[in-house]
């Protein structure tokens, strides 16, 4: 399921020093809306458990985020911090657990406001789904991204300026495309910089 390839120095597995690195990168302009952090604590209750969502809002200082308020992507950060030991524990390892953290957030997604709105102009398909992931994306959180067609059912997907890392972005691409017209659909990650991912998806 995972193949997010790291490819600088600090990986995922090196806990604090990895969320560190991104936090001091953050600055005050780096944001991400209430309802992708929301959704984020609600996947940490799912994937993990009530002690482990408590913990999240003790790192992150916030129990609560409203859906279109901005609030500083660092504060995302500190919660996938805390939460990342017990569920790589849990669940295998720390880029099982953010593709699964990644799925559920996007399902959740879905279901909001915001998420139905794109169903409804993307009309279930999945290259019209693709080809507005830029928009997508830019309703929850800051960054630049761009979509390279390299076939009919295939692309490269590009992030710069993205806090998270590339197995959270593959499983939260797999949700959208599953809820699409898409069937045999792949998503492989790559980390090119420390804020920087590119991912190559097909369907069928």
């Amino acid at each position: 399921m995972i193949n997010a390839a790291i490819s600088w120095s600090v990986s995922p597995r090196d806990g604090g020093q990895f969320w560190g690195q991104r936090m001091a990168l953050a600055t005050s302009e780096d944001m991400a809306r209430g309802l992708f952090l929301q959704s984020a604590l609600k996947a940490v209750r799912e994937l993990g458990d009530e002690a482990l969502e408590k913990r999240c809002i003790s790192a992150c200082g916030q129990a609560r985020f409203f859906d279109f308020f901005n609030y500083p992507i660092r504060q995302h950060l500190q919660m996938l911090s805390a939460a990342m030991p017990a569920l790589a524990a849990r669940h295998g390892d720390v880029e099982q657990a953010l593709w699964l953290m990644g799925h559920c957030v996007a399902m959740d997604f879905l279901e909001s406001e915001a998420g139905r709105t794109m169903q409804v102009l993307v009309r279930g398909e999945a290259k019209r789904l693709v080809n507005n992931l830029p928009s997508t994306y830019q309703v929850s959180v800051n960054g630049v991204r761009s979509v390279k067609w390299t076939g009919p059912q295939c692309c490269r997907f590009s992030m710069k300026r993205d806090f998270l890392p590339a197995a959270f972005h593959e499983g939260m691409l797999v949700a959208m495309l599953e809820r699409m017209d898409a069937s045999k659909v792949k998503v492989v990650g790559r980390q090119v910089d420390v804020l920087d991912s590119e991912y190559d998806i097909s369907w069928q």
